[in-house]
């Protein structure tokens, strides 16, 4: 039994190609998403989506990390709509590429695409001729629309979502290989640290540099009226120097909460926010 979009998810709206989403290189199915892996398993969770719909195993997934220029722009990644977002598109584009695979295998054999049944990636006529998916994409057959009128796997039908699988995100973070943001390192790259007022709108009146610029490796001390930062060659040295130069530094603090014996007052009196 199989189901099939009413209408498109916005994420397929705004990034409509099949292989905008999935492609397949050498025995793996490139998946790409807007989403980022935040440690909620999404990536885990998308991929077994695509298994899904595609009649993989999941191994045979590969998840291309969110990327500027590569990855479908899908926004933030936020308000835990990664599945309902990301996995619709993906559920949809993987649905499209699966039945663009059949009828590729189906014209080369001149049957039928109903006829074809998948096996882990492998297309199979009734007469035992096989073929899999890499054997028949080319380089064009997924670069067009998706429909949203391929079918897809209905919930009694799925062997794969819902299932225990290993996390594709935990490997790295456990032994710690060098996968994130903050795990980059650029040529002449530099670390700031911002020295954060003591507490809201204190003003900065006064810093004393002196010994946060003679610390080996700071490069500068960055202020801007009471923005006040420093910038040096290693992390472990902006740290240490943004303590040093929070403890020269001498702000003007002033009451700015309301009395919280008559916040009645406070919220009556405070300005109208205009819309």
């Amino acid at each position: 039994m199989t189901t099939v979009a009413a209408s498109l998810p916005p994420s397929i709206v705004a990034n409509p190609m099949v292989d905008d989403w999935v492609q397949f290189t050498d025995g793996i199915v490139e998946v790409r998403s807007g989403k980022v892996e935040l440690g909620q398993g999404v990536a885990t969770a998308l991929a077994q989506i695509v298994a899904e719909e595609l009649d993989v195993d999941v191994a045979a997934i590969r998840m291309t990390a969110a990327a500027t220029g590569v990855s479908p722009n899908e926004g933030y990644t936020a308000g835990s709509l990664s599945i309902q977002h990301s996995g619709a598109a993906l559920r949809l584009a993987a649905a499209e590429a699966r039945g663009l695979l059949l009828d590729a295998a189906a014209r080369r054999w001149d049957v039928a695409p109903d006829v074809l049944t998948v096996v882990d990636g492998v297309v199979v006529a009734p007469d035992g001729r096989s073929a899999t998916y890499w054997d028949v994409v080319d380089s064009d057959l997924l670069h067009r629309r998706v429909t949203g009128t391929a079918p897809t796997k209905a919930a009694s039908d799925r062997r794969v979502v819902g299932t225990r699988v290993p996390r594709i995100d935990l490997p790295d973070k456990v032994a710690g290989r060098p996968r994130f943001a903050h795990d980059l390192q650029l040529p002449g790259m530099a670390y700031g640290r911002v020295v954060r007022p003591p507490s809201r709108a204190a003003a900065l009146q006064s810093v004393d540099t002196a010994a946060t610029l003679s610390t080996t490796g700071v490069l500068t001390v960055v202020r801007d009226g009471d923005f006040l930062a420093v910038v040096a060659d290693r992390e472990e040295v902006a740290l240490t120097a943004a303590e040093r130069l929070r403890a020269d530094a001498v702000w003007d603090e002033r009451a700015t909460l309301p009395d919280e014996s008559d916040l009645p007052t406070f919220l009556t009196s405070a300005p109208a926010v205009e819309t």
